[in-house]
């Protein structure tokens, strides 16, 4: 009988065991697969006392910088929202700083900056123009800038977007396929060495025409990514061996639409017949990539909804969903996250976990104010 019953008791032992073993793994196989589940915060927020816009910005180690268009004018402001420095700037004759829309701080705090046209600046600590960086041949864009990435300092060089070497045209349909895509300028010899050409496993690689994309990059230690605005991959490359390629990895948007190959060059559907899903900024932090992208119109809502007037430009807003999405080191990727149009344009994610900034958008909430609110913003995870 004892020895019936101590049996039964080890078979339940056994049967418990199992069972807490098996809620064990389910336990942790949910928490794995709900490890990349993330979620968008505002914490809190600060006014800036200064009416305008914000044309273009960036923040880092406790300080932000933006621009304002109207007034040629930089603004720099702190996490209370005291301003620190102001500068507006001459756009003719000497000391002139031309629509500075693209600004990047360095980690040591050093300040560049670039405009849509191309013209480079090193600026110091109180927004003085330090100096106007000049390479051997000029520019051939017309346009750009605001927030898009493509400015970065790496190894005492700064990396840009300077089409024009050699006079290539950056509007000719197989620029991408034909040139290198960005310049590493020596800073203390203003000497400029082309690097970055894109891989086989884009389009734009091809013979094809596509809709003319918008290029943003961002780097990590030695390793530079790269996007392009209406393909759906972060292409790597290694710094330390040339700008040489890596590998390339697909974000997987759940919606992205893609008005797709062109019979002709210099075609344009997006915007007049639909518009594309596109990539608006790029973060590259250490921990992974943050995305942020409008998922596009399809044909049948734009026509309708007459969203080629810009007078209804507003509207895009209110039939495309703005989403951020993170690319890990891993190659895995988040969820999708949705971001609430009051968000504004995020100034920079400066590390994952860590609080970032966003200007507030006030025309999309229909207020009026006399000053500048920015949301301080936290991605958390789930």
């Amino acid at each position: 009988m004892k020895t019936f019953q101590l049996i039964r008791l080890g078979a339940s032992f056994l049967i418990l065991g199992l069972l807490l073993a098996c809620s064990s793994s389910e336990k942790n196989a949910s928490i794995a697969s709900g490890s990349n589940e993330w979620e968008l915060v505002i914490l809190d927020s600060v006014q800036v006392d200064y009416l305008g816009t914000v044309d273009g910005g960036d923040f880092r180690n406790g300080k932000g910088v933006f621009f304002n268009f109207q007034e040629n004018k930089l603004i720099e402001f702190d996490t209370n929202g005291e301003i620190i420095h102001e500068s507006s700037y001459p756009k003719d004759g000497p000391g002139k700083v031309q629509y500075p829309t693209q600004l990047r701080y360095t980690a040591d705090g050093k300040l560049f900056a670039a405009s849509f046209m191309g013209w480079l600046y090193e600026l110091n600590s109180d927004l003085s123009l330090k100096e106007e960086i000049k390479l051997a041949f000029p520019t051939e864009a017309k346009d750009g800038g605001g927030f898009l990435r493509n400015l970065e300092f790496w190894d005492n060089s700064l990396i840009s977007f300077y089409p024009g070497r050699d006079g290539a045209n950056p509007y000719d349909p197989h620029f991408f396929r034909d040139h290198y895509l960005l310049e590493k300028i020596n800073l203390e010899t203003w000497e400029a060495t082309p690097i970055i050409r894109i891989p086989s496993i884009s389009r734009y690689a091809s013979d094809k025409f596509y809709e003319r994309p918008w290029l943003q990059f961002g780097i990590q230690e030695n390793t530079l990514e790269l996007v392009l605005s209406n393909e759906t991959f972060v292409h790597k490359y290694d710094l330390n061996n040339g700008g040489a390629y890596l590998y390339s990895i697909d974000f997987k948007p759940s919606k992205f639409l893609d008005n797709g190959e062109h019979q002709e060059k210099y075609q344009y559907v997006s915007g007049i017949r639909m518009l594309d899903g596109r990539v608006k900024r790029f973060f590259v932090t250490e921990k992974g990539s943050v995305l942020i992208y409008e998922e596009g119109i399809d044909e049948e809502t734009f026509l309708q909804n007459e969203l080629n007037d810009p007078n209804n430009f507003p509207k895009h807003k209110n039939f495309q969903n703005k989403v951020l999405k993170i690319v890990f080191r891993d190659s895995s990727l988040s969820n999708e996250i949705i971001i609430p149009y009051r968000i504004g344009a995020i100034l920079n994610i400066e590390e994952l976990e860590n609080p970032f900034y966003a200007v507030r958008d006030d025309d999309f909430l229909g207020e009026e104010q006399d000053f500048l609110t920015f949301y301080k913003l936290l991605l958390r995870k789930k």
